[in-house]
């Protein structure tokens, strides 16, 4: 069994920033059996829980799943190294991250991955083009753009000035181009002081009330399974 105490101590100390709810959850899991699921923000922490164990059915509880947020694709690399430190960490753990261009300038230095890391790209697909000319996405685009759209109108902002309508922010929507920068131009548009809808928001609302969960939560919950039979719970 590994030492908590210094586990929990080298968190603290390397990473003061890193979710308090994380450093809780190494003193009362039992290391040897979580299987660790990293996203990358708050929205997303609370968003991956809805989608995974509400909508697909994954028992966090039976799965053995503590679920952190990185603060950030700029802390990806020092948490995962972190991690990797002596006395490394043997249980498995998933790092999922976002596929824009600052993602994807930064995933191209890891390598050499212990085999108990897995990193996993959100969207699974690619869905939009970037300022680049690639194509990639992030959390919210792994939605579709209807569950985007509605979740943007359910938030306080929204809800707060009727006048600006549904309709016609659909009509001027495009499904390629990155959708939050799409709102945050419509609502500039429209002479708001406040154009930024809260993105805690919205991931919350996208979550819970999608048509039907995205294939990227899909396939996230087929690795979990599959994680989770090849490191069975021992008695």
């Amino acid at each position: 069994m590994l030492d908590r105490q210094s586990i929990e101590s080298k968190t603290v100390l390397a990473a003061p920033a890193s979710d308090m709810v994380y450093r809780e959850s190494l003193v009362k899991s039992d290391l040897a059996h979580c299987i660790y699921l990293f996203v990358e923000d708050e929205s997303e922490k609370m968003a991956f829980r809805i989608l995974l164990e509400e909508g697909l059915g994954i028992n966090f509880r039976k799965y053995g799943i503590v679920l952190a947020h990185y603060g950030g694709i700029d802390n990806l690399k020092h948490t995962v190294k972190l991690m990797n430190q002596p006395p490394r960490y043997l249980s498995p753990m998933i790092f999922t991250y976002g596929d824009d261009l600052k993602a994807k300038s930064d995933i191209k230095n890891f390598s050499n991955m212990p085999a108990n890391i897995h990193l996993f790209r959100v969207p699974y697909q690619p869905v939009v083009h970037l300022p680049d000319g690639k194509v990639g996405g992030s959390f919210i685009e792994s939605f579709s753009p209807k569950d985007f759209i509605n979740a943007c109108f359910n938030t306080t902002l929204l809800k707060s000035h009727p006048d600006i309508r549904k309709q016609d922010f659909s009509k001027v929507f495009h499904h390629k181009k990155p959708y939050y920068t799409q709102i945050v131009s419509f609502l500039q548009n429209k002479k708001l002081s406040n154009y930024l809808p809260c993105k805690i928001e919205i991931a919350e609302s996208m979550a819970t009330y999608c048509q039907n969960e995205p294939s990227t939560y899909h396939k996230l919950a087929s690795l979990i399974k599959e994680i989770r039979k090849n490191n069975p719970v021992s008695a």
